[in-house]
C-alpha cells in the first residue's frame, strides 16, 4: 500500500487544495469513532448523532497526505454537536480506526438528500510532477466518472430505494429488479476494467513514493 495518513494543518498543497474545492474553513478536528459508528457511512453517522443529540452535520472533505505524492481530498461528513465542538465520530479505512484528529475542509454549501448516496470526486493536489501521478489520477477519475454514472442510471428506476442501514438498492418490485440486473451486466464490467487499469498504474506509484521518499531521506 502507499504510505498515507492525516494530513496535518501545516501540510505543503493544503492552501492550494482549499482555494480549488472553494471551501470556506480548515478544522481540525478530533476523531473519535463511537462503538456503533461504520466506516464508509460517515453521512447517516452523523446524521443519526443528530437526531438522538441534537447539533448539525457538516459537509466538507476530509483530507489524507499520501506521502511525498499528493494531497486527497475524501468527501466526508463531521459532527457539529449542540455545544458547538465538532467531532468526526467516522472511523476511516486511509486514516486508521482509531482516536486521532481530522484535517477538514469546511463546505457549507453543500446539501444532500441522504435517501441517496452523495457521489462527490474525491479530489488531488500534486505535491510533485511526475507522470505516473498524473496517470493515476487520470485513471481514478476515469473510474469514478464511471461509478458516478451508474448510479445515476439506477436512480432513474422508480422502484428503486436506497437502504441506508444495510447500504445497498432495494428493488420494489421484479421489474425494477430485471432493469437493476440489466444495468448491472453493463455497467460492472466497464468498472472493473478501469479499476484494473487503476491497479496497474498504482504499482507504477508505489515505486514513483519509494524513489521521492528516498530523495528525502
Amino acid at each position: 500500500m502507499l504510505i498515507q495518513g492525516d494530513a496535518g494543518p501545516n501540510s505543503a498543497g493544503l492552501t492550494a487544495l482549499k482555494r480549488r474545492l472553494s471551501a470556506v474553513k480548515v478544522h481540525v478536528v478530533p476523531r473519535q469513532p463511537l462503538v456503533w459508528a461504520r466506516p464508509g457511512r460517515c453521512y447517516w453517522n452523523v446524521s443519526d448523532c443528530v437526531a438522538q443529540s441534537g447539533g448539525r452535520l457538516r459537509f466538507g472533505w476530509l483530507v489524507i497526505e499520501i506521502k511525498a505524492l499528493a494531497l486527497l481530498a475524501w468527501h466526508h461528513a463531521v459532527w457539529e454537536q449542540a455545544d458547538g465542538q465538532w467531532l468526526d465520530i467516522t472511523p476511516h479505512s486511509l486514516t486508521g480506526w482509531e482516536a486521532g484528529m481530522t484535517v477538514f475542509l469546511e463546505d457549507p454549501k453543500q446539501t444532500y438528500d441522504l435517501s441517496w448516496p452523495p457521489a462527490q470526486i474525491q479530489h488531488f493536489e500534486p505535491l510533485v510532477a511526475d507522470p505516473r501521478l498524473d496517470a493515476f489520477i487520470q485513471a481514478y477519475q476515469t473510474q469514478f466518472g464511471l461509478q458516478r454514472a451508474y448510479l445515476e442510471k439506477q436512480r432513474a428506476i422508480a422502484g428503486l430505494a436506497f437502504d441506508v442501514v444495510h447500504m445497498r438498492l432495494h428493488a420494489h418490485d421484479p421489474v425494477s429488479g430485471a432493469m437493476l440486473q440489466a444495468l448491472e451486466g453493463i455497467w460492472k464490467p466497464r468498472i472493473e476494467a478501469a479499476d484494473q487499469r487503476r491497479a496497474v498504474l498504482l504499482e507504477a506509484l508505489h515505486v514513483c513514493q519509494s524513489e521521492l521518499t528516498c530523495q528525502m531521506a
